[in-house]
């Protein structure tokens, strides 16, 4: 896993994510773009004490009437690991210029420092959904379960409340992708189950970013597995139905057991009818 993120990494050079990311979300390519999950950053092992020339003058031109010399400024000390950074950097959440704000999130997010956790909570509510996109794979790279559970509660839940916004629709997307690809799947199967709610959406684009999302889960780490661990354990027999419906869209072979079980067992005729469906399509695609 670790040598996924380091590739991962030397693919997308630092700061140039965002910026694609812009662009993707940009009105051209709204059509065009595609969902995926966000890499995690390989955070410094620990963050050294004390302060060098280099630091000394980075930390200086944070100070910067020039908003791009302070952005390099932030970028420049994403390499320095130094405990001396995270304050300053903590203070540029709050910057009036996106460019800051994004390069301080990303930043804050290397360096790793458990200082940077909640004020980077903080933000998940900020109106920009630059902001929020930023945050998705920052929070995520920490080990610590309030990061964590922010990308999940914070960015991606929609709490009940329908997304009308396409934008704001695209972060929760991207946020339910990177989720399923976390090592730690405390936060995947929520996550999955909340999909059902996106796709009852009243409003066709955003019922189609989250079919494309579904689509794209079945590529993730955990996708596959939660969708059989819906099936094979949840109560409700609407989403067990669910499960299987999506089962079979998606292909996935090795939820071929559970179907089974479903298609034989299950206590529910909806769900039974469900599986056996899944399964034939399972056939059809095999042929």
């Amino acid at each position: 896993m670790k040598a996924y993120r380091l590739n991962q990494l030397m693919y997308w050079q630092p700061y140039t994510m965002l910026l694609l990311l812009s662009l993707c979300l940009s009105v051209a390519a709204r059509a065009q773009s595609k969902l995926a999950p966000l890499p995690f950053y390989e955070q410094c092992a620990s963050l050294r004490e004390g302060a060098s020339e280099t630091l000394q003058r980075e930390l200086a031109a944070l100070k910067s009437a020039d908003a791009a010399a302070r952005a390099e400024a932030v970028k420049q000390l994403s390499k320095a690991c130094r405990q001396q950074a995270v304050e300053p950097l903590i203070g540029l959440l709050r910057s009036e210029d996106a460019q800051v704000r994004l390069a301080a999130i990303q930043t804050l997010g290397q360096l790793g420092s458990k200082e940077a956790v909640e004020p980077l909570r903080e933000l998940t509510g900020d109106p920009d959904w630059r902001v929020r996109l930023a945050l998705v794979p920052a929070l995520g790279s920490f080990k610590v379960f309030q990061a964590k559970n922010a990308v999940l509660n914070s960015i991606f839940n929609p709490n009940g409340v329908e997304v009308t916004d396409e934008d704001d629709m695209r972060v929760r997307c991207i946020a339910a992708l990177t989720l399923n690809q976390m090592t730690d799947v405390t936060f995947s199967r929520k996550s999955m189950q909340m999909m059902s709610f996106l796709l009852r959406s009243s409003q066709s684009n955003i019922r189609q970013l989250a079919e494309q999302t579904m689509y794209a889960l079945k590529d993730t780490r955990n996708g596959p597995s939660e969708l059989i661990g819906i099936l094979k354990q949840q109560n409700m027999p609407e989403m067990r139905r669910w499960a299987c419906e999506w089962l079979g869209k998606l292909g996935i072979e090795r939820a071929r057991p559970a179907l089974e079980e479903a298609a034989a067992h299950d206590a529910h005729p909806a769900v039974k009818n469900a599986a056996a469906e899944a399964l034939a399509k399972l056939k059809g695609a095999r042929k």
